[in-house]
């Protein structure tokens, strides 16, 4: 009998190592693809000619023209300095069809970086950008680092580009809601520009961590979404941007 268990255990123990190592390949595997991805399609532009090495993300240049080769449905790309977070952003057909698909449209679990139908990156003034919390950091895995204070503070900018424009993010605020949170605007879009000192006031006052903001308004408002706690769970971790500068890229 305790052969028998042993035999047992030992199956088990290979059956999960070997499963840890195929989840291991696939997280691997995606952040090589990623990497060619940035390489063939993001240039970064060096701050002055004498100090190659001084680059600065608001002037990077992506490569749309490329990336939509590969996919239409890409239409920006988020990038949060000293994190993994530097993705494409996807929007599909459906709310749910990067959920599980990459860039290329192939079936994935880690999935996109992606806002729902409809959203337009440049027009809407409050957009929300949705990517699994990998437990490998990958995707927006990295955003539960924002609930120390001292990460937040030290990793307040992020970038979104566009075919049209170049925005430089400041992070306003950081908490944890749940998935029918009206932050979302899933029954009606009510936030407006109008309204945009009062939105960012009332993202201040709901933040895990005090951020000072040099601006007190903001021109659009980016929220990133993750999942947050048990899997399945309907709690969710968000971090608010609010655009402080903005330049137009001239179209050939």
């Amino acid at each position: 009998m305790r052969k028998l268990i042993n035999g047992v255990l030992a199956g088990c123990l290979f059956y999960f190592l070997a499963l840890g190592m195929k989840e291991l390949f696939l997280f691997l595997n995606a952040e090589k693809t990623y990497q060619v991805l940035k390489e063939e399609t993001v240039q970064v532009a060096a701050d002055n000619q004498e100090n190659e090495e001084a680059v600065n993300p608001f002037h990077r240049d992506i490569n749309f023209e490329a990336l939509n080769k590969i996919n239409e449905e890409i239409v920006g790309w988020i990038y949060i300095p000293e994190t993994k977070v530097d993705y494409p952003v996807l929007i599909g057909d459906t709310e749910q069809e990067y959920l599980k698909q990459d860039f290329e449209g192939k079936e994935n679990v880690l999935g996109s970086i992606f806002a729902f139908p409809n959203v337009e990156l440049n027009q809407d003034f409050h957009v929300c950008l949705y990517g699994h919390n990998m437990i490998s950091g990958q995707m927006f895995g990295g955003l539960k680092l924002y609930k120390e204070e001292k990460y937040a503070k030290t990793h307040r900018k992020a970038y979104l580009y566009t075919k049209e424009s170049t925005k430089e993010l400041e992070l306003i605020s950081v908490f944890q809601c749940e998935n029918t949170d009206e932050v979302f605007e899933l029954e009606e879009k009510t936030w407006e520009e109008s309204k945009a000192e009062e939105i960012v006031g009332d993202l201040q006052r709901r933040s895990f961590v005090e951020l000072e903001l040099t601006q007190k308004k903001a021109a659009q408002i980016f929220t990133l979404v993750t999942c947050y706690g048990k899997a399945g769970g309907t709690q969710r971790l968000v971090l608010n941007f609010g655009v402080t500068r903005e330049k137009l890229i001239l179209q050939q």
